[in-house]
């Protein structure tokens, strides 16, 4: 009896220490239920890894997905899910976001905020939303983000012709951070150096006006 009681103890602290890399279950959102699903489909192709949860580095504003699984997705669109930390802006593939008042899988926002914390992103206006940026054209399916803060991570899913969801959320080690976006809030130094450069700008307005 007393040997047991480590070993569960064990594996109570595995099973949560494996939480965060299990956001790849199904959650209905927006008009979008759940049908049998394929889990952890939709895998997101990127520069590089990150070393946090959220695993695959998008440095460049286009990425890749890869979609994996017996399903055939023929007919089907690919949706876009983003947690965004500082406002959740611009496109992906010309889409903009619909918004969402919380992430749809709600295991994931443990992966998604501690990646932003080792990556140094401050989280200070986190806003989530989707888009369905259309008909899966090929796999790997090619994404083009445009006016998407840096910082802003993407998981992905499958729907079908009947706004049912047929693939599971990405799980986060295959989840993306977009590194490649603008800001879209200015850094401390740089808000500095703009002051220093418009006052040194003044001060030289100054004193041609004085001369003259």
């Amino acid at each position: 009896m007393r040997a047991a009681k480590p070993f569960l103890f064990l594996c109570c602290l595995t099973l949560f220490a494996s939480v965060p890399a299990v956001a790849d279950t199904c959650n209905a959102f927006a008009s979008y239920t759940c049908a049998k699903s394929t889990p952890d489909v939709v895998n997101f192709v990127g520069t590089g890894t990150t070393g946090q949860s959220v695993n695959v580095l998008l440095g460049s504003n286009t990425f890749s997905v890869t979609i994996h699984g017996n399903h055939s997705f023929a007919g089907d669109d690919l949706v876009i899910l983003a947690a965004a930390p500082n406002g959740l802006t611009g496109t992906v593939n010309g889409v903009p976001f619909a918004s969402l008042s919380t992430f749809p899988e709600g295991g994931a926002m443990g992966a998604i905020t501690s990646t932003w914390s080792g990556l140094g992103f401050s989280a200070n206006n986190i806003q989530f939303g989707y888009a369905n940026v259309g008909l899966i054209s090929g796999i790997p399916m090619s994404i083009t983000a445009s006016g998407v803060g840096q910082g802003t991570i993407f998981y992905g899913l499958v729907v079908n012709p009947d706004g049912q969801i047929v693939s599971y959320i990405t799980p986060n080690s295959e989840a993306g951070i977009l590194d490649g976006g603008h800001s879209v809030t200015p850094e401390p130094a740089s808000l500095t150096l703009l002051g220093t450069g418009l006052a040194s700008l003044a001060g030289l307005v100054r004193r041609k006006t004085a001369k003259s």
